[in-house]
C-alpha cells in the first residue's frame, strides 16, 4: 500500500487547552472563570509495527552490494515471493573458472590416487622380495662354519649381511613413500576444500542476493542510513543493514518524537488521543506506553535532538491503518472538569511569585497550579468573576 502522505519532521511540540463551560469570558475581557483546563502536549509520529521479520543485507562473498531490485513500499507480497534482490555481478564474475578449477583438483587428486597406489604397490612388491631373499640368505648363512669351506661360509656371511641392509632399504622407502603419499594427498585436499568452500559460497552468495517472504503480509521498505528517505535501486549496502520489514499488523503503535527542550512534559502511562493525517476523521485512543532514556539526533548531522515515544492503541483498525502512515498524537497531560482559571495574559510571572492586576489597579499575589499556552488553574490569590489588566509579557512556567 502506498503512503498516504510523507511524514513531516517529527520535532513540533505543541500545547492547547478546551472548554465545556458557557460562561467563558469573551475574546476581550480578562477575567477569572471557571470551566473545563486540559493541557496537552501534540507531537507528530508515525505508526509502526512493534514486531515483525526483519530483512537485512545477509553475509554474502562482498562486504557491499547494491539494490538491484527492491519492492514497493506498502505492497502487499504472498509467502516466496521476492521482496529485495542485491547487485551479484560480483559473485558471479568468476564463478565459471572456480568451478573449472575445481574439477581440475578433482582430476588431479584422482590421477595421483592412481599413481600412489601404483607406486606403493611397487615399494610393497620391493619389500616382499628383498624378504624373501633375507629369508634364504639367514638359512644359508645358519650352517655351522665346521660344514663348509672357509671361502663358502665367508660368502655366506656376506650375502646375509647385504641381504638385511636391502631389506631395511625396501623397508624405509616404503615408509617414507607411505608418509610423503600421506603428505602430498593432505596438500591437494586442503586445496581442493579451499576452492570447494569458496565456491559453495560463491553459489549459497548467489541464493543469498534474493529476499523473499517468509509469509504473507505488508512490505515496510526501511529508511536510507543517512539520507532520510526509503531505500530504493541502486542504493548502496552494507551486510546487516536493515533492508525491509514484514510486520505483524496486530502488534501496530504509533512512533513520535519529543523535543530534548520538552523533557519530563509527559510521562508513561498518560491517555493519549491519534488521529491519522490520511484519516482526520477518525480518532484512536491509546497510552503512552514508553520513553527513551536518551535523546537522539533527528536527522544525520542535526542538531536537534528528541525522545522516541511509543503510544500503545487501545483499538487497531485494520482497514485502516498501515505501518509509515504519519500521525497528530495528542497526550493529555493535566485535566480539570470544573477548574477556576485565569488568563496567561494577565498573569505576572517576573519574580518568584506569579502575581496579576486587578481591573482596579490592585496587584495580587497567585498561587497558580498546571498551565496551559492561554490559561492556569488559579489555586488561591484570586475569585471567580475578577476582572483583570493585562500584564507585561513573561515566561511562565508550564506545569
Amino acid at each position: 500500500m502506498r503512503r498516504a502522505l510523507t511524514l513531516l519532521p517529527l520535532v513540533f511540540v505543541a500545547c492547547f487547552n478546551g472548554y465545556s463551560s458557557d460562561a467563558r469570558p469573551s475574546a476581550r475581557e480578562l477575567r477569572v472563570h471557571r470551566g473545563a483546563f486540559a493541557s496537552d502536549v501534540v507531537l507528530t509520529g508515525e505508526l509502526d509495527a512493534e514486531r515483525g521479520v526483519q530483512m537485512s543485507v545477509p553475509p554474502l562473498p562482498v562486504w557491499q552490494s547494491s539494490i538491484k531490485w527492491i519492492a514497493a513500499d506498502g505492497s502487499e507480497v504472498k509467502a516466496g515471493e521476492r521482496i529485495v534482490e542485491l547487485d551479484n555481478s560480483s559473485i558471479t564474475s568468476n564463478l565459471e573458472e572456480q568451478r573449472q578449477s575445481l574439477i581440475q583438483n578433482e582430476q588431479e587428486l584422482t590421477q595421483k590416487e592412481a599413481e600412489w597406489t601404483a607406486s606403493l604397490a611397487q615399494k610393497r612388491l620391493d619389500l616382499e622380495k628383498r624378504k624373501v631373499e633375507l629369508d634364504k640368505a639367514t638359512i644359508d648363512g645358519g650352517v655351522a662354519r665346521e660344514v663348509l669351506a672357509a671361502h663358502d661360509y665367508s660368502e655366506r656371511q656376506v650375502k646375509l649381511t647385504r641381504a638385511r641392509v636391502e631389506f631395511a632399504k625396501a623397508r624405509d622407502v616404503l615408509t617414507s613413500t607411505e608418509q610423503s603419499i600421506v603428505a602430498d594427498r593432505a596438500n591437494l585436499l586442503l586445496k581442493r576444500d579451499g576452492v570447494k568452500r569458496e565456491l559453495q559460497t560463491k553459489e549459497q552468495g548467489l541464493n543469498d542476493a534474493v529476499l523473499t517472504a517468509p509469509r504473507d503480509g505488508v512490505v515496510v521498505i526501511r529508511d536510507h542510513p543517512w539520507e532520510g528517505r526509503r531505500l530504493q535501486e541502486g542504493d548502496s549496502v552494507w551486510v546487516g543493514v536493515p533492508l525491509a520489514l514484514l510486520p505483524e499488523l496486530d502488534s501496530m503503535r504509533v512512533v513520535a518524537a519529543l523535543a530534548d527542550v520538552d523533557d519530563r512534559k509527559i510521562a508513561v502511562g498518560m491517555p493519549a488521543t491519534v488521529v491519522l493525517d490520511a484519516y482526520p476523521g477518525f480518532q484512536f485512543r491509546g497510552r503512552v506506553s514508553d520513553i527513551s532514556a536518551v535523546a537522539q539526533e533527528s536527522a544525520k548531522a542535526s542538531m536537534r535532538r528528541s525522545f522516541r515515544v511509543a503510544v500503545k492503541l487501545d483499538e487497531l483498525d485494520l482497514a485502516r491503518m498501515r505501518p509509515g502512515l504519519s500521525a497528530r498524537v495528542i497526550i493529555r497531560r493535566n485535566s480539570a472538569p470544573n477548574a477556576l482559571l485565569a488568563p496567561r495574559a494577565a498573569l505576572d510571572f517576573s519574580s518568584a511569585k506569579a502575581k496579576a492586576r486587578t481591573a482596579n489597579g490592585k496587584l495580587v499575589d497567585v498561587t497558580i497550579g498546571a498551565c496551559n499556552a492561554q490559561e492556569c488553574v488559579v489555586t488561591a490569590g484570586l475569585n471567580e468573576g475578577d476582572r483583570l489588566a493585562p500584564a507585561r509579557v513573561m515566561e511562565a512556567p508550564d506545569a
